[in-house]
């Protein structure tokens, strides 16, 4: 729900043209939700106090934001860098969105990131499934 409002506004608001792919773009967006809400799900199972939890998934997204791309493009800096943007989702997310957005590209584009996204995701939701506590 989330995302189709954000694409609505932006769409609106700031006439964001998602492309020619809008499957494409919600099936990544839909992924990269699924890894954000495990990567979440796994530090609220590892933290005991619920205000560690809110802070750590705060520095956690602040800082995969900034590694992955999402504050500047990784084409920006040097290859070693782009390397450490690759090892965090956001970074994944980012060059598929950019894919298909940037360069009309279709799903065969993106099937890499979307599969290095199901398997951060399939590993988050492994690990939470593990030390979830009631």
């Amino acid at each position: 729900m989330q995302i189709a409002f954000l694409l609505l506004a932006g769409k609106l608001v700031f006439g964001l043209n998602v492309g020619a792919n809008l499957p494409g773009v919600l099936l990544v967006l839909l992924v990269y939700a699924w890894v954000a809400s495990a990567l979440g799900i796994l530090i609220g199972s590892l933290l005991d106090a619920p205000d560690r939890v809110v802070g750590v998934c705060v520095l956690a997204s602040i800082v995969m934001a900034a590694v992955g791309g999402c504050w500047f493009p990784l084409e920006l800096v040097p290859e070693s860098l782009r390397a450490v943007g690759h090892c965090v989702p956001t970074g994944w997310a980012l060059d598929a969105l950019h894919r298909l957005i940037s360069f009309g590209g279709d799903f065969g584009s993106v099937t890499k990131p979307l599969v290095i996204l199901v398997g951060f995701g399939t590993a988050a939701t492994l690990a939470a499934t593990r030390w979830f506590r009631v």
